[in-house]
């Protein structure tokens, strides 16, 4: 049936990204176990600040690239026209690389400020000259996954991420066993030399024609990438800035130790329910893209996605706070449980971000960089403020609460301004199904707090919250009939 089409495309991406997603989250849980005991919660920390650096450099120089040019490729990709997405590609590969040797200078020139800032010493001052190249790469290896995702090559894109996982488990893990703490930046490095090369190796199966092009015509034909890209990379830098400041704070308030803490909880939060948002990202905003011009369309697809994604993500995430202890002890070691009570907000405000998710990537698939720029610096104002009040009198917990708090807002944020801007909004029935599972949800840690509510009362809202899920998606997609077409 027709009406039911939107929702099995926007199921089927997730299934697809999911799928992939489960075995990043198996290798991730290895790898994190392994690392864990390896170097600690200090060496988490050491870890945390590294990336958080590179993050900076790259948002500073990349002009945000890596979003924007999923978005031009996907417009080439669906004209039909193989020189214009060939010459597409070609000038933003290099709009890529000169960008990314700009950021490998910078992160050089810095790189004394940089040790100084984040560790208060110049101890690591050769280690982030070794991590410049990681700029470089990650501009790369951001590259070939916008080929891939603009061009909707998603199996292609999926081996690239399982087999770019594996590549660099593989790879990295020998090094922190055998050098520790000494062997972090090698790891990192590592870690993204093999993930670019095996996306790199799936991106070249896209088929391309040879075409002419000169600096100039690269610099035009790049031109609207960069010029949607900026705004997202002034929204980047601020967000990689947020980041920078906030693990500083830590530091200073609490300890490299607590830098690891809140990395960890970071990490479990995102690679747990990474499923959803990365097919938002990877297959759901080209496809916004391709329909930018047609609200009707748009505003579909939209409710169809958001849907779903709190339909997969509810029993996920009931069933993460309710063993969450169980699931910290594998992931890492006893020493980061007292992440618990953050993680587990962390999880409820991931729940709230699917549904602002959904809607705010209709300003980028639009091309709209005022009100893009307006939303996302907009609540960056509140996200700072939010996460050290909360840091400084919760500690931990209160960094969970921030966040909460913070995309509370910006869901509401974002849905004014859709409706306003392109009457553009969600349905009832969306209301009613995210509100339902969010009162649902939220059941378990008020009873936590109130009568000490354990695993009879979890394993209840479990059962409950899965089974409500399973029968609203079988509703919208017919489970039977996806399962039965897989199998032929």
């Amino acid at each position: 049936m027709k009406e039911k089409e939107g929702y099995k495309v926007a199921f089927k991406a997730t299934a697809i990204f999911g799928g992939a997603q489960v075995f990043s989250i198996i290798i991730g849980i290895i790898k994190s176990k392994l690392v864990a005991l390896w170097i600690g919660a200090m060496g988490f920390g050491i870890l945390g600040l590294f990336n958080t650096a590179i993050n900076l450099i790259s948002s500073l120089t990349n002009l945000g690239m890596q979003s924007s040019a999923v978005r031009e490729i996907a417009n080439a990709h669906g004209q039909n026209d193989e020189v214009l997405l060939s010459k597409t590609i070609k000038a933003i590969n290099r709009w890529v690389w000169f960008t990314g040797l700009i950021g490998v200078l910078l992160t050089i020139s810095l790189s004394s400020l940089i040790s100084h800032w984040l560790f208060g010493n110049n101890k690591y001052i050769v280690s982030i000259i070794f991590l410049s190249t990681v700029v470089l790469l990650m501009g790369i290896w951001n590259q070939q996954s916008a080929i891939l995702q603009g061009t909707r090559n998603l199996k292609l894109l999926v081996k690239a991420g399982i087999f770019g996982s594996l590549a660099a488990f593989v790879c990295s893990v020998p090094i922190f066993y055998f050098f520790r703490e000494d062997g972090i930046v090698f790891a990192i490095i590592i870690t993204v030399i093999s993930s670019t090369f095996i996306t790199y190796l799936y991106a070249n199966k896209v088929k391309l024609v040879k075409v002419d092009q000169s600096a100039k015509e690269s610099f035009y034909i790049g031109l609207n990438a960069v010029k949607l890209g900026i705004a997202m990379s002034i929204t980047g830098i601020v967000s990689s800035l947020i980041e920078f400041i906030l693990k500083s704070f830590i530091t200073t308030l609490g300890g490299v130790q607590d830098v690891g803490l809140y990395a960890a909880g970071w990490t479990i939060n995102a690679h747990y329910l990474g499923l959803v948002f990365t097919a938002m990202a990877k297959d759901y905003y080209p496809r916004l893209s391709q329909k930018s011009s047609d609200n009707i369309a748009l505003n579909k697809m939209v409710n169809e996605q958001a849907e779903i994604a709190i339909l997969i993500l509810a029993p996920m995430i009931i069933l993460m706070l309710v063993f969450i202890s169980f699931f910290v002890n594998l992931l890492y070691s006893q020493e980061f449980l007292a992440a618990n009570d953050m993680i587990k907000w962390l999880l409820i405000g991931s729940f709230i971000k699917a549904g602002s998710w959904s809607i705010s990537f209709v300003f980028l698939a639009k091309g709209n960089t005022k009100i893009f720029l307006f939303n996302e610096l907009g609540i960056s104002c509140v996200t700072i403020l939010s996460y050290m009040g909360g840091y400084y009198f919760f500690g931990l917990d209160g960094l969970g609460y921030a966040f909460t708090f913070i995309y509370t807002l910006y869901f509401l944020w974002v849905a004014i301004v859709a409706d306003k801007m392109y009457k553009i909004k969600y349905t009832s029935i969306f209301w009613k199904i995210f509100f339902g599972l969010l009162m649902a949800i939220l059941i378990f840690p008020i009873g936590e707090f109130f009568w000490n509510a354990k695993y009879k009362t979890g394993c209840l809202l479990i059962a409950i919250i899965s089974f409500y899920c399973l029968y609203e998606l079988n509703r919208k997609i017919g489970l039977r009939s996806v399962f039965n077409y897989r199998r032929k």
